[in-house]
């Protein structure tokens, strides 16, 4: 049998323009500028001949954290947090998991305020139906049956 030496080869980084970070991430390119403007991305390589930013690969791996906590509408402050306490390894877990939980915590309240809306939504729905019918007093009834939604809606107005 023959040993074959196993050469490994140094993996050049990938760089993307703006616009391929933008796209393969899904955030629009003045975000990403707005980003590292405000120090949530952290200052991005230039391209010496053009000037133009120049996304590495772990730049896009980073990109791919903040795209997804964006979409969750993490405040931008504690995407800063979230992004340094990444850095920390396990000393920086429990920090991550209360960032979470405060997001998780939002969502939740979100998600409550979307439900009372959507009641209030299909409450109105059925309440059109009636009078294209040309049931007035059931529709008035539906209303005054339904008054609770009517009242917590206005309520989400508040919040």
């Amino acid at each position: 049998m023959s040993t074959e030496s196993v050469t490994t080869r140094a993996v050049e980084p990938h760089w993307h323009t703006i616009r391929e970070a933008s796209l393969l991430c899904g955030l629009p390119e003045s975000t990403l500028r707005y980003y590292e403007s405000i120090g949530i991305l952290g200052p991005i390589a230039r391209d010496p001949s053009s000037g133009h930013r120049s996304y590495s690969d772990a730049d896009m791996n980073t990109l791919d954290i903040v795209s997804c906590l964006s979409a969750t509408g993490m405040p931008l402050e504690d995407m800063k947090a979230y992004l340094r306490n990444t850095k920390l390894g396990q000393q920086g877990a429990q920090q991550q998991m209360e960032l979470l939980d405060e997001q998780a915590l939002r969502l939740s309240s979100k998600l409550e305020r979307l439900k009372i809306q959507q009641a209030y939504v299909n409450l109105k729905l059925m309440y059109w139906s009636l009078v294209s019918q040309g049931k007035q007093e059931e529709a008035q009834a539906l209303v005054a049956d339904n008054r609770t939604i009517i009242d917590e809606v206005k309520q989400t107005n508040e919040e």
